[in-house]
Order: C-alpha cells, then sequence, then structure tokens
C-alpha cells in the first residue's frame, strides 16, 4: 500500500469521524426534538382524560335513562291497554245501563209492591180475574226486580270502572311526565356530551400536531442512526485496514533489521569479532546460516 493511498484512508477516515461527530450532535439534537413533542402530546392526553372520562360517566347515566324510559314507555303502553279495556267495559256497562233506563224504581221498592201484593193475595179474598192480574202482576215485579238489582249492580260496576278508569287515567299521565322528564334530561345531556366531544375533539387534534411532529422526528432519527451505522461500519472498516497496514509494516521492519543484525553478525564471525547475545540469537534463528556453522566447524 503507498504513502498516497495510507493518506487517503486517513483523510477519509478522518471525515468519517467529524461527520459521525455532527451525526451524534444532530441525533442528540432529534432525540431531543422528540421528547419535547411526546411531552406536549401526553400533556394534552392528560388535560383530554378529565373530560373523556366525564363523557364516559355521562353516557353510562344517559343509558340507565334510556333503560329506565324504555321501562317508562312499556309500562305506558301497559297502562294505555288497561284503560282501554277497561273504557271498553264502561261502554258495556253504559250501553247495558241505557237498556235498562226504564227501570226507575230501587230494588226496595219492587220488593215492597211485591210483599204488598203478596199479602193481598194470601189475606182477602179475591175474584179469580183479580187474583190472575195481581198474580201476573207479581211475576212481572220479580222480572223488574231482577233487572233493578242488575241495574244497581251495574251502578256499581260503573262506578267503579269510572274510579279504576281514572286512576290508571292519572298513572298514565303521572308517566307521561316522568317520560317527558327523562327526556329532557337526555335532551340537556345531550347538549353536555355536544360540547364535551368537541373539547375532546379539539384537545385531540392538538394532540395529533404534536404526535404528527413525534412520527416525523423518530423517522428522521431512524434515518439518522442507519446513517451512523453505516459510516462506523466504513470507520471500522477503513481503521481495521490501516491497523492491518500498520501490523504488516511493523512486521516487515523487525524482518528488515533482523536481516542487517544477521549481516553484521556474519561479518563479525568472519573478522573473528566477538558476538552480542542479540546477534548470536539472530544468527541461530535463522537454520541455513546454523547448518553452515555447523559444518564449518
Amino acid at each position: 500500500m503507498s504513502l498516497q493511498e495510507i493518506e487517503k484512508i486517513e483523510k477519509e477516515l478522518y471525515e468519517l469521524r467529524e461527520k459521525l461527530r455532527e451525526l451524534n450532535f444532530a441525533i442528540r439534537d432529534v432525540e431531543e426534538q422528540a421528547r419535547k413533542y411526546a411531552e406536549k402530546r401526553d400533556k394534552i392526553h392528560e388535560e383530554m382524560r378529565p373530560y373523556v372520562e366525564k363523557l364516559r360517566s355521562i353516557r353510562a347515566a344517559d343509558e340507565e335513562k334510556r333503560n329506565k324510559l324504555n321501562q317508562l314507555r312499556d309500562e305506558l303502553a301497559k297502562k294505555k291497554e288497561e284503560l282501554k279495556s277497561k273504557r271498553e267495559k264502561l261502554r258495556e256497562i253504559r250501553a247495558e245501563l241505557r237498556r235498562l233506563r226504564s227501570i226507575r224504581e230501587t230494588p226496595e221498592e219492587i220488593q215492597k209492591r211485591i210483599e204488598d201484593i203478596d199479602w193481598r193475595i194470601q189475606t182477602q179474598p179475591l175474584p179469580r180475574e183479580e187474583e190472575r192480574r195481581l198474580s201476573s202482576l207479581l211475576e212481572e215485579l220479580h222480572q223488574r226486580l231482577i233487572l233493578a238489582n242488575r241495574k244497581l249492580q251495574l251502578e256499581k260496576e260503573l262506578e267503579e270502572a269510572e274510579s279504576e278508569a281514572n286512576s290508571i287515567s292519572e298513572e298514565i299521565e303521572k308517566l307521561r311526565n316522568e317520560i317527558g322528564e327523562v327526556k329532557n334530561q337526555l335532551s340537556a345531556s345531550f347538549e353536555q356530551r355536544k360540547a364535551l366531544r368537541e373539547k375532546i375533539q379539539e384537545l385531540k387534534a392538538k394532540s395529533d400536531e404534536w404526535h404528527a411532529k413525534y412520527v416525523e422526528a423518530k423517522e428522521k432519527l431512524m434515518k439518522l442512526e442507519a446513517e451512523r451505522i453505516l459510516i462506523s461500519s466504513r470507520a471500522i472498516e477503513l481503521q481495521e485496514k490501516l491497523e492491518k497496514y500498520r501490523r504488516d509494516e511493523e512486521v516487515r521492519r523487525m524482518k528488515q533489521a533482523k536481516e542487517k543484525l544477521k549481516a553484521e553478525a556474519l561479518s563479525k564471525l568472519s573478522s573473528g569479532k566477538k558476538l552480542t547475545f542479540e546477534e548470536f540469537k539472530a544468527l541461530l534463528e535463522d537454520e541455513e546460516i546454523l547448518e553452515k556453522l555447523v559444518r564449518k566447524g
């Protein structure tokens, strides 16, 4: 490897290290940006939480109100059916009472007439014609008594049915009022939920903006880190190449020094001079020279 190539590698390695230093600063800056964006986003999430919990609470309460509203409507439908049935019964009673409007006497009055006629028949001698007339009248009065008792019963039933119908009507009115009240509550909570949703959407929009910036910063960070990995890999590759070159150069220098030492040792040996330990060691390490010395000796 030429000196020019070495200088070129060292220059590139220097430039890569500078680039790595710049990248590390850039990565720290982007990491700080991402952290700040995440903090701002999370802060808005914290601000949003009470509104979300309030909205969830109202929705749960509204669900209970809707269930109650459905129950009230079911009960109202049943009461309406009861009232319809009761009114049908009232119509039947009134129709039957209209058919009995000719019965004006009370059962007591008719019973009194029956007893008077019966007493008269039992205690007085009567012509046959009169007795037949009275017997026929008795029969008629007994029929009227049945009808009068029926009319009296129907009047009682009418009174009870009207009272029950009125009571059901009052219950229906009460249910309608309750339904109206629950509807008003749902209407009010609808407006409240609408305001909460708008506030949540407003905060979410802000949160999304910071999150988008956070994601953008993280993507930028990934690119920078990927670039750092590539540059680091290239720098390591060049550093290893330089180190190998230096190791090879060291081996070459040592080999040259050893050859020089052996040459000096051989020169001394041939001139009869005394060898140093290092010179003697260098000769011993060379098998070819050692073999010549042995044969010569």
